[in-house]
């Protein structure tokens, strides 16, 4: 969630009340998981990727083909072997069917590519939808905060509004001087900023709810618990190396690089199988032809020299492993400092939760003074005011605090892969 600094921060003495009926962070996090584009398009890929799969598995399966044509001519063979020149109607037909018997391993190097990039494909939806997850809590977490702080403000220009009226009415009276109604206004005009900046984070904080739910942010609940993180930060690092669906992605890359070198190897290797084939022509060479044929038996092929193509290519695949490997200790060492900082981030929130907490209460206490030695005029009302505003500093301070530590403790589980 990122940080707001306010020359003002609402009012600690305003509690809203939950609504029995207010939708919860995990109402708000099914409607994004629901609405995500971008996840509806992994998904579609994944989907993509196992019809792949299938493909490359059917190539091992047996293979009917049945192949004809007909037509309508006329052959003359110039009297050749006393045949007369006539009118034909040409057919032809013939049914192969073949079984791969030894394809030099082409079909298990196209399979288990296949089968990594579904895996991919499943490892990038899963990644698509723990980063939607914690774009739905930072939203939520966004729209609770500002709509406090909002709230916050409006009472405090409320109260100003009435300071400076009053104060005006004591200047004509002369009771005041001009400098105290000057700061009257001053500090009015310091809460209207601070209002119109408020207003404007929420509704900031609004549309961007709706653009990743899909429905207007309506009454919300508060904040849930903290989500159960990693209590050490190896125990962090262990969880990510194992379950980090973006670390997953770049282990299963190296697997498919590994077998496209097999596949690449398997170019060179002969090809067997097993095949039975019926034919049924007629009219094709002269009036009258008729031929009617069957065959079963081994066919094979062999590239013995190929120019230094399988050679190449086995290069190529050699570097795309190379490459993806180097890309693994990337994403490998990518995550590790991820993770330290989201586990750091953690850390710094907890203590910033607990540091805006005893502000927060050291604020509230100086304001009850305040208001104590107002009543009995020793010192001016302003003086209540000013306190007032630095307890609405500590409230709104606090806030931030929760919704970071709320946020970062979803992001670091995101990393370990430990949200369901």
């Amino acid at each position: 969630m990122r940080r707001v600094l306010l020359p003002l921060l609402p009012l600690s003495c305003f509690i809203a009340s939950p609504i029995a009926s207010a939708q919860d962070l995990n109402a708000a996090i099914a409607d994004a998981l629901a609405h995500a584009p971008a996840l509806e398009a992994a998904k579609a890929e994944e989907a993509a990727a196992q019809a792949r799969l299938d493909r490359a598995k059917s190539e091992s399966n047996p293979l009917l083909r049945v192949e004809g044509s007909v037509g309508t001519g006329r052959i003359d063979n110039g009297g050749f072997f006393g045949i007369t020149a006539d009118d034909t109607t040409p057919l032809a037909l013939q049914g192969t069917a073949e079984m791969p018997l030894y394809a030099g391993g082409r079909i298990s190097a196209a399979i288990d590519q296949a089968k990594g990039g579904a895996q991919i494909a499943g490892f990038q939806a899963e990644q698509t939808r723990l980063t939607t997850v914690v774009q739905a809590i930072s939203a939520y977490t966004e729209v609770l905060t500002a709509r406090k702080l909002n709230a916050r403000f409006h009472q405090l220009v409320t109260e100003l509004a009435e300071v400076e009226r009053q104060a005006g009415l004591r200047f004509k009276a002369g009771e005041i001087s001009s400098a105290d109604l000057a700061q009257a206004r001053a500090r009015k005009a310091q809460a209207d900023a601070g209002q119109a900046h408020a207003q404007g984070r929420l509704a900031s904080a609004e549309a961007a709810y709706e653009r990743l739910t899909g429905n207007p942010a309506g009454d919300l609940a508060p904040l849930p618990d903290l989500p159960r993180t990693p209590p050490t930060l190896d125990e962090a690092l262990d969880l990510a190396r194992n379950a980090n669906p973006s670390l997953r992605q770049a282990k299963t890359a190296v697997d498919v690089a590994k077998a496209g070198v097999r596949a690449a190897k398997a170019e060179g290797m002969p090809q067997v199988g097993a095949y039975a084939e019926a034919a049924h022509v007629r009219d094709q060479f002269f009036p009258g032809y008729k031929a009617d044929s069957y065959s079963v038996g081994i066919r094979g092929k062999w590239t013995i020299f190929a120019g230094g193509r399988v050679a190449t290519q086995i290069r190529a695949a050699d570097a795309g492993v190379d490459a993806s490997e180097a890309r693994l200790r990337q994403a490998d060492q990518a995550l590790q400092g991820m993770v330290i900082d989201a586990w750091t981030g953690l850390a710094t929130a907890n203590r910033m939760v607990d540091a805006t907490n005893l502000q927060n209460q050291a604020a509230m206490e100086a304001l009850r003074g305040r208001k104590l030695e107002a009543k009995v005029g020793s010192v001016p009302v302003l003086s209540v005011l000013d306190a007032e505003r630095e307890a609405i500093a500590a409230d709104a301070a606090l806030l931030e605090a929760q919704g970071q530590r709320l946020v970062a403790a979803w992001q670091l589980n995101a990393l370990t892969g430990n949200i369901d």
